[in-house]
């Protein structure tokens, strides 16, 4: 399924409920249980980067699945975290928990339904596994760097720019994403299938 198909979905039944309240009829919201709904209820999100210095331009490379496009869009609101960031623009994110040396912890598994449930439980990192990969601008903001938090820590400045990939991270699938920065941010870029 395509991701920008399954936003559009997903930002048009929020358009039909919001018409519902707003001639007064009642409407119930679907809001993921990872995300509060004070996150989800203030998001305002336009297709394509940000083009001024307010708002988070989130972009997500599904080029690393079966089909998968480029993504991006602008949050217009102030993400408390990278997490709230996709949660907003109805992305669908979900935690995985795992067991490590230091005991359980969390990290981003899903975005957007993927990967699927038979590819990937959640329950842990596995050696040579794809994953989603967190980056953000470089120190001088001139490539992608890979993010020194975590999703659920990072707190988005206004201005900034978020990118998610997917892969093993190894010499066969380098888990890095498919346009550079400077395509991310820019307003007349287009991927190419």
């Amino acid at each position: 399924m395509s991701s920008s198909r399954s936003v559009r979905r997903r930002l048009l039944a929020g358009l039909f409920a919001g018409s519902l309240l707003l001639f007064g009829g009642t409407a119930a919201a679907a809001v993921p249980a990872e995300t509060s709904a004070a996150d989800s209820a203030a998001v305002v999100f336009a297709e394509g980067p940000c083009t001024g210095p307010t708002g988070v331009t989130v972009v997500v490379d599904f080029t690393g699945h079966a089909g998968g496009d480029v993504v991006r869009h602008c949050t217009e609101s102030d993400p408390a975290t990278a997490f709230a960031a996709l949660a907003g623009l109805g992305l669908a994110p979900e935690h995985g928990i795992g067991q490590g040396e230091a005991g359980p912890y969390q990290y981003l598994c899903r975005i957007d339904g993927l990967p699927s449930l038979a590819d990937d439980a959640c329950d842990g990192f596995l050696p040579n596994a794809p994953y989603w990969a967190f980056w953000v601008p470089n120190a001088t903001a001139d490539a992608w760097g890979y993010a020194d938090e975590g999703v659920d820590t990072y707190d988005p400045p206004q201005g900034d720019v978020l990118g998610f990939s997917f892969g093993a991270g190894t010499a066969a699938d380098p888990n890095e994403m498919s346009l550079t920065l400077e395509e991310a941010l820019d307003p007349n870029w287009t991927s190419t299938p």
